[in-house]
């Protein structure tokens, strides 16, 4: 079951705002076939219905999952680094006037752990794989590693590439060789990713937005095998 926050009250997804300038384009957000929604048998949704939608994180250790996760349900940074094996939260979310659950499930970059990271791929509706700006080898294993291992066990599942501690381009001990936006949205499309989003959790720019593409992916690429149609949302596109 998800559990939900009780720290503040559900949060009202907006749709995405303007990047910086100097960031070229993010991919638009385009629907396939996957399984249909878990929602009740026979239910008929309504715009104020509520649904549910599991989003599950992978990517190298340390490239700033949690701090993502811990930015987007309390509104914090955390101090300091924690190594994850495996955790999950719940928090309700309002994207146009439709009630949904979002589960989130954080996952470890270790190898150590690649034998349990199963578990939490299990009825997931989209998937962010993530990278660091300032570390070359979390980038290549996007397509080296963690790709393979997400259509391995959810071949029909959107992924969405998600580039964090871009904050690390301005201030950061390796500002100089950090990978730009369009070397980021070049590797999404390498991999045919749903689309290419970038954040920072210490600046808190770019996180909800991150959370609302993968709401909307997930929602319409269900909707779209759902007929007649049971909700409605909006299609997520990137500016």
């Amino acid at each position: 079951d998800l559990r939900t926050t009780t720290q503040h009250p559900p949060k009202e997804l907006q749709p995405p705002r303007a990047v910086n300038a100097s960031t070229p384009p993010l991919q638009d957000l385009r629907t396939t076939t996957q399984p249909p929604p878990r929602v009740p048998s026979g239910a008929a949704m309504s715009a104020a219905a509520e649904t549910q939608v599991k989003c599950v994180l992978v990517g190298d250790s340390a490239v700033g999952k949690t701090a993502l996760l811990v930015r987007f349900t309390s509104e914090t940074f955390p101090d300091c680094y924690k190594p994850t094996v495996y955790e999950n939260t719940g928090v309700e979310v309002f994207m146009d006037g439709v009630q949904i659950s979002l589960g989130l499930w954080d996952t470890a970059g270790n190898d150590t752990f690649r034998q349990i990271r199963p578990m939490s791929y299990q009825q997931a509706d989209v998937v962010l794989i993530c990278y660091s700006v300032a570390n070359p080898a979390s980038l290549a294993n996007v397509k080296n590693k963690w790709l393979g291992e997400v259509r391995e066990n959810l071949p029909r599942v959107p992924v969405l590439v998600v580039a964090t501690q871009t904050d690390q381009r301005d201030t950061g001990s390796h500002r100089v060789s950090c990978f730009s936006a369009a070397e980021g949205k070049r590797l999404a499309q390498d991999v045919r990713a749903k689309g290419y989003l970038e954040c920072s959790s210490l600046s808190n720019r770019g996180v909800q937005q991150v959370f609302e593409c993968a709401v909307r992916t997930a929602v319409n690429q269900a909707r779209k095998r759902t007929r007649p149609r049971m909700f409605d949302i909006n299609s997520c596109t990137v500016f």
